[in-house]
């Protein structure tokens, strides 16, 4: 990765690193791999130090083994280097004695630097975290910065996420908080400002006047193996919807920000978030599905239903999967519906932003009994990450047919390398203070202000689920969502940009 990561300054000012949750699944597949390639790459201080934290009762050389059979690391002199500045502190997050010991480590250190707090826990003890980091006064150092990291979702609904905004306002400024939602750092969602308006052909049709529709799939085949008791208590609209995907859209129908700077960028992100028109509380099965995977065949293999997964009660109604419809009362979007799919044990692993045009109002082709369908764009987010139009060319031959082609720029075949993980990108830019790529408290209350219906909506004692099958594309009332007003679904293809 060294290669694309060449151009970035290294950090030189002093730097621990306290990660709590340290031995979570997001630690050990995204978090302790990211850091570890900013060290190799050069990109951390040489007296960079790493502070576990976690209720493993682990020692600072058994917390060593763990990083090193998580990240798998391939130069020795390089890992044992790193491991000189690592260290672990068990304990309960919720209870007192783990902040004593941590400021007791830190004295013993006799180290000046900054600090930077990453919390990847259970959302349920932010709280906790918080109150204590301000009673123990580990939330200020006397020489240099520090800095707050979480994890979303922040909060559970719109009350929740005000009262946790609140509470990190007495212990932290604004400009210390980064509030991680890693899909704003994906390299696709990064190219839309690029792609956009560097781009005069597509700026120009990006707009009511020539968009018929919008969908976005945020789709995993994965279940929630590992991650039961989080994804009962979150569901689809908690862990992906409410954060990712809002995100996501807003940064495709933002207007052009007055520069590139975080603040005027953010700023039109959550513009588009507060031209959300508000859900009708009374007619909402016009405008949403909620499905609930049951056992089926994923890829040849036969998988459990999510009540039979470990853990899940067998009377749960989490939602495992999300279908939407909305629309974005802007002048450059009135009218536009945007479809959203979203959920876990669907038929692929994809996330995509598909834009489909308008069909050319003269019936040329038709009259001449040839298929003609409408021109589609496709930002894919991953994998094969890439942008993708589908146009129609004449088929060779004798005969006059039409044949749809996808022309393509696919990320790994132009620059052949391998992209920058999004955590190692927010990790970076989080120390280097560039917010840019983290949403700020507004824009996460005016996502959640569009959400609120719907959690009330599933909080009522007749909410049901639609069952569908592992391994397909949802219930049935994903299709009859979208077919109500005349359109189908545009099914992923993982052929395209593949490598």
């Amino acid at each position: 990765m060294a290669d694309q990561l060449s151009h970035l300054h290294p950090i030189n000012q002093s730097l621990t690193f306290f990660l709590i949750g340290a031995t979570g699944d997001l630690s050990r597949h995204k978090i302790l791999k990211a850091i570890y390639t900013l060290y190799q790459d050069g990109l951390l201080p040489a007296d960079f130090k790493l502070v576990g934290v976690a209720r493993a009762n682990y020692s600072h050389e058994e917390f060593h083994q763990f990083i090193k059979d998580s990240i798998q690391p391939q130069d020795g002199e390089k890992w044992n280097k790193f491991c000189q500045g690592v260290f672990f502190v068990s304990g309960d997050v919720a209870q007192p004695q783990v902040y004593e010991q941590l400021k007791a480590w830190h004295a013993a250190q006799n180290y000046c630097g900054n600090h930077l707090w990453y919390v990847a826990t259970l959302p349920s003890l932010y709280l906790s975290i918080i109150r204590h980091l301000k009673q123990f006064k580990l939330s200020q150092t006397d020489c240099g910065w520090t800095k707050f990291m979480l994890e979303k979702p922040f909060g559970t609904d719109l009350a929740s996420a005000r009262m946790l905004d609140t509470e990190l306002l007495q212990v932290f400024g604004e400009d210390q908080l980064y509030r991680i939602d890693h899909f704003l750092a994906k390299e696709t969602v990064q190219n839309l400002l690029i792609f956009r308006f560097a781009n005069g052909l597509f700026e120009h049709l990006w707009s009511n006047q020539f968009i018929d529709h919008i969908q976005i799939n945020a789709c995993e085949a994965l279940g929630v193996t590992g991650r039961e008791s989080f994804y009962d208590a979150t569901g689809t609209i908690r862990d992906v919807f409410q954060n990712h995907v809002l995100q996501m859209m807003a940064t495709v129908m933002m207007e052009a920000p007055a520069s590139l700077s975080a603040e005027d960028i953010r700023a039109e992100r959550k513009k588009v978030l507060n031209a959300l028109r508000p859900l009708d509380a009374n007619n909402l099965e016009n405008s949403v599905a909620f499905g609930q995977y049951q056992a089926g065949t994923l890829n040849g293999e036969n998988v459990v239903g999510y009540t039979e997964e470990d853990k899940i009660p067998a009377d749960s109604k989490t939602e495992t999967a999300v279908a939407l419809r909305c629309l974005v009362d802007t002048p450059r979007w009135q009218g536009v519906p945007i479809y959203i799919r979203a959920g876990k044990r669907l038929k692929e692993s994809v996330t995509e932003i598909s834009i489909q045009f308008k069909e050319p109002p003269d019936a040329l082709f038709t009259a001449a009994h040839l298929v003609e369908k409408a021109n589609v764009l496709t930002l894919r987010i991953g994998p094969n990450e890439g942008v993708v139009v589908r146009l129609f060319v004449k088929k060779p031959g004798l005969k006059l047919e039409l044949e749809e082609v996808p022309m393509q720029f696919c990320y790994k075949n132009t620059f052949q390398m391998d992209l920058v993980e999004a955590y190692v990108k927010l990790i970076y830019d989080g120390v280097q203070s560039d917010p840019t790529l983290f949403p700020n408290a507004e824009g996460i209350e005016s996502a959640w202000q569009f959400v609120q219906p719907l959690l009330d909506f599933m909080a009522k004692p007749d909410f049901t689920v639609e069952p569908y099958p592992a391994g397909s594309w949802g219930p049935a009332g994903f299709d009859r969502l979208v077919a109500q007003d005349g359109r189908a679904w545009i099914q992923p293809s993982i052929e395209i940009c593949s490598f």
